[in-house]
């Protein structure tokens, strides 16, 4: 193990304090470029307990400060920080982050942009709290455009069809509404399997369904 990757996996383990900063600058100092020294800061905080969180989000902050290079490098960045965030519930703040993320990207990036709208989709959802907007269907029809593979992961099907629940309802339509809620019922249904798990069982990944309380808790609210 090289002194980067020790002192990496001790901040994972243990958390950052201020001197740590000026430790690793020090050691990035043997990685090559820019986009490779911000890419250290936002894997490594990737892998940081959720207690440990803000520390996280202060790391790759930090990176951005010191390493910002590409357009590319930004983007993973701020998506690291939406999904840190996302996963400790802080919703509002992580899609801000998801909005950053898309602010790097330009026209030529289309393939990013539509597939972005599917965490910017989901983020939504639980933000206005499953109420619709023009907004959120605006991003489920770019989310609904991208690749099929992409919309075949289990809790992409799940996003989608949960905004078509909450469309389908803004407009009174019974029967689009029933069918989506159908839909839904199936993903959740411990026997469903992903349609993409033979592909994924390749690379040893299980594509299973995370599903937050908030979905739950409004989708036993609706009465078809």
């Amino acid at each position: 193990m090289t002194k980067i990757e020790k002192f990496e996996s001790e901040i994972i383990k243990s958390g950052m304090k201020e001197a740590d900063f000026s430790e690793y600058e020090n050691l990035l100092k043997r990685v090559h470029g820019n986009y490779l020294k911000l890419q250290h800061c936002y894997i490594t905080a990737l892998k940081f307990p959720e207690n440990n969180s803000e520390q996280a989000v202060k790391l790759i902050r930090w990176g951005l400060e010191k390493y910002y290079d590409t357009w590319s490098s930004a983007y993973r960045a701020y998506y690291n920080i939406g999904l840190i965030y996302e996963r400790i519930g802080e919703y509002e703040k992580a899609y801000t982050e998801f909005l950053k993320a898309k602010s790097v990207l330009d026209e030529e990036q289309t393939s990013y942009i539509y597939s972005l709208s599917g965490k910017l989709l989901w983020l939504l959802l639980h933000i206005d709290n499953f109420q619709y907007s023009e907004q959120l269907e605006q991003y489920y029809k770019m989310f609904n455009e991208t690749n099929s593979f992409e919309k075949s992961f289990v809790n992409n099907e799940f996003c989608l069809a949960l905004a078509e629940l909450v469309i389908a309802l803004h407009y009174k339509k019974q029967d689009r509404a029933r069918q989506a809620y159908a839909n839904i019922t199936a993903l959740i249904n411990p026997r469903y399997s992903s349609k993409i798990q033979d592909i994924l069982n390749k690379h040893k990944i299980e594509d299973t369904l995370n599903i937050s309380n908030q979905c739950k808790q409004f989708l036993e609210s609706v009465s078809l």
